[in-house]
Parts: structure tokens; C-alpha cells; sequence
């Protein structure tokens, strides 16, 4: 199945499983629940296979289903390190990315740890827990250059590599917050990547070798940020970090929204009383859906942003599939 067919479904994963949405007109509608026993904390459909879904977990490695979650198995080796934080599936491969700081990809029926990544990160600490070190939080490729990678490490900041995960560098050139949440390399905006972070959003016009910061002045704690088919830039974007969130007005984070790559920010929707998590572009092209950590999922397009579903466990990652 190509790339460009089959991405019907919207694959939601979340602090109690998986969770299967398809489109009823402008609504979405759960028909499928799965692996409710576990934390999944990542998510990745297969660019080239969109039946083909990966899902990490906090403690129990890698899950992965053949058929569009009609069935989910254990992946089998598991990963060697089973605290994960995030997937990226490739062509013909997956990578992981794991408490402390490390990526392995899995090749020829077994993983093989890209060294690079903890080498270049082994003095990065994870300041709410120190104990369990950094975490490589999220791990990206460039549309335009698949060899080209962007592992980010919270907390201590880019690392990118060029040789499909063989060596890596840090990339943190005007990067003044080393907290990377997500990086987005954008496919309509070539050569354009963003980085959310604890406390600042960053732009990179030269694939990550110089940044800018591009904070929206009422947000500070950047959590997501996604590109929809038009070229729009969405950050979903906090007030304060997440254990300040259990304040009665939550997290008060808003979504914002970019027409010119990051220099102006207007607000779509604010006041939310989850953080935005995780944010995919719409299948329309138009606008995104995003999922916030009270398990409220989001259409945001030119029209505003509107609930398509509520009361889900907290909402760790979405991606369109088949």
C-alpha cells in the first residue's frame, strides 16, 4: 500500500492503550480499543505500509500490529531497553528511542543500539527524576533527506545525524533550552525544523545547524508541534510545567497557529485544561488534530477548534493510518 493511500483511521495512543477513530463526515467515531493494560507513551504508522502500526509503552517495550490494530502482538525480540519514549517508523525498519537516552533500530530480526545517541547525550539529566537520567523524548526524519535524523533529548537538546542513525552531533547552535519535547522537519517548508521545548519554541531555516527562538510571549512550555498539508505551523503550547497543572484552571495551554514559519503566532483555541501532547496533520490537509493530557482530542483548522471526543485517558500520541 502506498504512502498517499489507506490513511483512514486516526490511531490514538494513550495512558490506558491504543484507541481506533475513523472519519464520519467532519466527525470522528471510536470503533476500536486495545492493549488497555499498558501505558503507551509513543506511536508510529509505517510511511510506506499504513496498516503497519508501532506503539512504545513506559514499561514493557514495543507492540506492533500487522492489520490496523485488528490484532497487537509483542515485538518479538523485545527492545533491549524496555522504558520507551518514542518511535519512528521507516521503510522496511523502526527505530525507538529510551530511558536513559538511547535509539536502537531494528534490523534484520534484531536491535542494534545507534551509540551515537548516548555517547552524545551521557551528560544529560532529567531534572524531575534524576534517577532515571535523560530520555530520548522524540525522534524525526527529514521528508526531504531520509538519511537525515533528529533525535531530541529531554534534557539535552538536538542531536542529528546524516548517515541514517550511523553517527550523530549535537545540534544546538542558539538552542538556549536543552528540555526537546518534539522536532518537526517540515515537508512543505523545506529545510525548515521546529523544536518544542520546556521553556521555548525554536526555528531552524538550515536544518537545525543555527536556531531562533520564536516563543509565543503568553506560552512557555512548548509540548507539540506539527505542520498541516498546506505548510501552517501548529505549537501547542503551555502556561507553566506539567506539575503545575493540577491547578483548577489545569494547564492553561493554548494552540497556536503560523502562516509565515514561526515569525507571527495567532491563537486558535486557549484556555485548555490539558497540555497539548501531540498534534498530526488533519487528513483534509487543512488544519491538525491534536490530543491534550486530560483526553480531549481536537479538529483545528481556519474554522476554529472543536471537541471530537472527550474523557479518554491522558493522550501520549496521534497519526493518521490505515
Amino acid at each position: 500500500m502506498s504512502k498517499s493511500t489507506g490513511k483512514k483511521a486516526l490511531h490514538v495512543a494513550t495512558f490506558s492503550g491504543w484507541y481506533r477513530f475513523e472519519q464520519d463526515g467532519r466527525e470522528w467515531q471510536q470503533v476500536k480499543r486495545a492493549l488497555t493494560y499498558w501505558t503507551l507513551t509513543c506511536l508510529s504508522v509505517d510511511p510506506e505500509h499504513p496498516e503497519l502500526i508501532y506503539a512504545g509503552t513506559e514499561h514493557s517495550g514495543l507492540f506492533y500490529s500487522n492489520d490496523a490494530g485488528t490484532h497487537w502482538l509483542r515485538a518479538e525480540p523485545n527492545v533491549p531497553k524496555m522504558m520507551l519514549f518514542s518511535v519512528l517508523a521507516l521503510p522496511g525498519t523502526v527505530m525507538v528511542g529510551t530511558v536513559p537516552s538511547a535509539v536502537y533500530m531494528k534490523k534484520n530480526s534484531s536491535w542494534q543500539e545507534l551509540e551515537g545517541v548516548r555517547i552524545n547525550s551521557a551528560g544529560a539529566t532529567f531534572p524531575p527524576s534524576p534517577e532515571l537520567q535523560s530520555r530520548t523524548r522524540y525522534i524525526a526524519v527529514d521528508p526531504a533527506s531520509p538519511n537525515r535524523l533528529y533525535a531530541g533529548i529531554e534534557v539535552g537538546g538536538l542531536l542529528v545525524s546524516e548517515d541514517g542513525g550511523n553517527s550523530w552531533k549535537p545540534a544546538n547552535q542558539g538552542l538556549t533550552d536543552m528540555d526537546v519535547h518534539q522536532v518537526l522537519a517540515c515537508e512543505k517548508n523545506a529545510g525548515m525544523v521546529f523544536a518544542a521545548c520546556g521553556d521555548k519554541a525554536f526555528r531552524s531555516f538550515d536544518r537545525a545547524r543555527q536556531w531562533e527562538e520564536i516563543t509565543p510571549t503568553s506560552h512557555d512550555y512548548g509540548m507539540s508541534v506539527a505542520e498541516d498539508g498546506n505548510g501552517v505551523i501548529y505549537l501547542g503550547s503551555a502556561k507553566g510545567r506539567p506539575n503545575t497543572w493540577i491547578r483548577e484552571a489545569g494547564a492553561e495551554a493554548a494552540i497556536f497557529r503560523s502562516r509565515d514559519s514561526g515569525s507571527h503566532w495567532e491563537t486558535v483555541t486557549d484556555n485548555l485544561k490539558g497540555g497539548v501532547m501531540h498534534m498530526c496533520a488533519s487528513p483534509e490537509g487543512n488544519g491538525v488534530l491534536a490530543g491534550t493530557s486530560d483526553g480531549t482530542l481536537l479538529a483545528v483548522d481556519d474554522s476554529g477548534a472543536r471537541v471530537v471526543a472527550s474523557g479518554l485517558p491522558c493522550i501520549t500520541a496521534l497519526e493518521l493510518g490505515a
